[in-house]
C-alpha cells in the first residue's frame, strides 16, 4: 500500500489550554477555518463562557485579552466518528490474514487473555493518541463497558455508545444526553444482534433523541449469511451461543433489512457500508442516515472500499471514523482523511475536511454545537504552524497530512 507520509505529532505543553472565559478571549493565527466555506486569512475567533461570539478578520476591541498563535492555522477539532478505545491494548497483535471471520476468532481470544486492567491503560493510552493527534471529539463503541469513565472524565466530547450482540434481553441500557458529551447505545449489527434487541435499543436511542450506531453490510461473511442464512458466519454464531433461528433474514439485504427493523433514521450512524448496493444507497439517503467511512479498516480487514461516489451522487452525509487499532495502524483522523485523499482523489479537500469536522459532529448528535469555529460552537480548536500562501495549499496540506510540528489544542471552558 503506497501510503503518503501520514501526520505523526505529539502534544506540546500548551495543549489542552483551558481558560477562565468570563471576560472574552481572542485567539488569533494567519489562517482561521471556520468551516469548509468561511476561510479567513489573518483572522480571529473570540470566545466567551466557553462558546464562540465572534469569528472575523483582522483586529478587534483593543482591550480584548488576546492570544496570537502565529502564523499557522486555527481549525476544529476533529471528530473521530467511530473507534473502539477498549481494543487499543490489542495493537499490532492480530496478525491473521485469512479473512474476517479469522480475524474476529483471533480477535475474542486475545482479547479474553488480557485482564480488565490492561484494557483500560490501552483505552486511556488512545484517549490520549487521538487527542494528541487533533481529534476533540469522538464516538466510542464499547461492548464490555469497561471505558465509559475512562470517556466522561476525559478531555473528549462526543458519544459513548454501549453496545450490545446477540439476543440480549435483561441488559441495562442507560441513554444520557449532556452537553458536550453523551451517553447512548449501538446495536453491533443485524448479523450479529437479534432483532428484538436492536429495536430496543432504537426505540431508547430515539425516546432520549439521541444517535444509534450501527455497524452495516460490512463484510462478505454479512452478505452471505443474509443471502444463505447459513455458512460459516452461522456455524460461528452457533458456536458462539447466539440463536439466530427467528431471525428473518433471507432474501433481504443488511440495509432492507434494517429499514424493515425501523433502524434508519436522521439519527442513526451507519458505520462501513462496504457491501452496499445500489438500492441500499437509495434507501440510507432516503431516510437521512450519517455514514462512517472507516477506509483503512475497510483495506485492512475486507481489501473493499465501500461505494463512496455513490454515495456522494446521492448527497448522503459522510464522516470518518478510525474504528480500532486491532485493524489499524494510528487513531489518527488526519492518517483517516490523508488516505481518503489518496483514495478518492476526485473528492475536493474541503470536503473531505467537512467529514472529520461538521458532518461527524452532526453524526453524534452535536449540530451546530462542535465541528466547526462558527459563532455559537463550543470553544474547542486546535492550532497547527503549517504556512500557506492560498486556501487551495491550506486545505491540500492539511488533508494530506503535508506538515510538521506539534499540535495544540484548545478547550476554552464555561
Amino acid at each position: 500500500m503506497n501510503q503518503k507520509k501520514f501526520l505523526h505529532t505529539a502534544v506540546n505543553q500548551h495543549s489542552g489550554i483551558s481558560l477562565n472565559s468570563s471576560e472574552p478571549s481572542v485567539h488569533r493565527a494567519g489562517w482561521i477555518i471556520a468551516d469548509k466555506n468561511t476561510i479567513i486569512q489573518n483572522g480571529y475567533v473570540k470566545i466567551q463562557n466557553g462558546y464562540i461570539i465572534e469569528t472575523g478578520k483582522g483586529r478587534t476591541t483593543p482591550n480584548d485579552k488576546e492570544v496570537d498563535y502565529g502564523e499557522g492555522v486555527i481549525l476544529p477539532g476533529l471528530v473521530n466518528a467511530h473507534t473502539h478505545l477498549e481494543l487499543s491494548a490489542l495493537k499490532d497483535s492480530i496478525r491473521t490474514t485469512n479473512g474476517f471471520h479469522a480475524w474476529v476468532k483471533e480477535l475474542i481470544e486475545k482479547r479474553a487473555d488480557l485482564d480488565p486492567e490492561t484494557l483500560k491503560e490501552g483505552a486511556a493510552s488512545g484517549i490520549r493518541d487521538m487527542f494528541s493527534s487533533g481529534c476533540a471529539v469522538a464516538g466510542e463503541i464499547s461492548t464490555l463497558g469497561i471505558t465509559h469513565d475512562l470517556f466522561s472524565e476525559s478531555s473528549l466530547s462526543g458519544v459513548w455508545f454501549q453496545e450490545i450482540l446477540g439476543n440480549s434481553r435483561n441488559t441495562v441500557l442507560k441513554c444520557k444526553k449532556g452537553t458536550n458529551q453523551h451517553v447512548s447505545v449501538a446495536g453491533h449489527a443485524p448479523h450479529t444482534t437479534s432483532p428484538d434487541t436492536l429495536k430496543r435499543l432504537k426505540a431508547l436511542s430515539l425516546r432520549e433523541q439521541l444517535p444509534f450506531s450501527i455497524h452495516l453490510s460490512e463484510s462478505e461473511e454479512e452478505r452471505l449469511f443474509f443471502e444463505q442464512g447459513k455458512g460459516q458466519w452461522a456455524d460461528f454464531l452457533t458456536e458462539r451461543g447466539i440463536d439466530f433461528s427467528g431471525w428473518e433474514i433471507r432474501g433481504k439485504t443488511p440495509v432492507k433489512y434494517a429499514d424493515n427493523l425501523g433502524l434508519l433514521d436522521s439519527r442513526t450512524l451507519a458505520v462501513h457500508m462496504n457491501y452496499a448496493d445500489e438500492k441500499d444507497l437509495q434507501i440510507i439517503s432516503g431516510k437521512n442516515v450519517f455514514v462512517c467511512l472507516c477506509l483503512r479498516s475497510n483495506a485492512r480487514l475486507h481489501g473493499r472500499m465501500p461505494d463512496v461516489k455513490g454515495m456522494m451522487d446521492k448527497k448522503i452525509k459522510l464522516c470518518l471514523g478510525t474504528d480500532s487499532l486491532a485493524s489499524v495502524e494510528t487513531l489518527s483522523v488526519f492518517d483517516e482523511m490523508a488516505y481518503a485523499a489518496e483514495k478518492f482523489p476526485f473528492i475536493p479537500p474541503g470536503e473531505i475536511l467537512e467529514m472529520a469536522t461538521e458532518n461527524g459532529a452532526a453524526a453524534l448528535g452535536f449540530p451546530g454545537v462542535l465541528g466547526s469555529l462558527l459563532p455559537g460552537r463550543m470553544g474547542v480548536f486546535q492550532y497547527i504552524p503549517l504556512a500557506a500562501s492560498s486556501e487551495k495549499q491550506l486545505l491540500e496540506s492539511l488533508v494530506n497530512a503535508e506538515f510538521d510540528g506539534s499540535i495544540q489544542m484548545i478547550i476554552v471552558k464555561e
